[in-house]
């Protein structure tokens, strides 16, 4: 998360979020042009705020528009470093994680999960 992956580059802080408009190298399609509809400024295009962290593994499907259905998904897209679209964040870049390296990174993401939220319960 910290290292090889680079995560924390953008998902960093309590939240594990740093709440900027960012590009993680998604194709976008229908449209879509991220903040660069707001701003229309083209350097924009295809950036989105950075979501926090906390509880991600409840909070399927993923990305902007949940193309993503599970972290899985996630985490084979950041591997292949994703799709080399303009303006994408320089941290997505191919990774060359290793099976155990996606699959700890899976399960640090899933232990994230705030335990009452897990349960239902509201003291845990």
């Amino acid at each position: 998360f910290e290292g090889e992956a680079d995560c924390a580059t953008c998902h960093a802080g309590f939240l594990l979020a740093s709440h900027a408009f960012e590009n993680n190298g998604l194709v976008f399609a229908n449209g879509d042009s991220g903040r660069a509809r707001i701003t229309q400024n083209p350097e924009d295009f295809g950036k989105f705020r950075v979501p926090s962290l906390r509880n991600v593994a409840l909070t399927a499907p993923y990305m902007h528009d949940g193309r993503l259905s599970t972290l899985e998904v996630v985490v084979e897209h950041y591997d292949r470093g994703g799709a080399n679209v303009r303006g994408q964040h320089p941290a997505v870049r191919p990774l060359g994680l290793t099976a155990m390296e996606k699959t700890n990174l899976i399960a640090f993401l899933e232990s994230l999960t705030d335990a009452s939220v897990r349960t239902g319960l509201d003291n845990p």
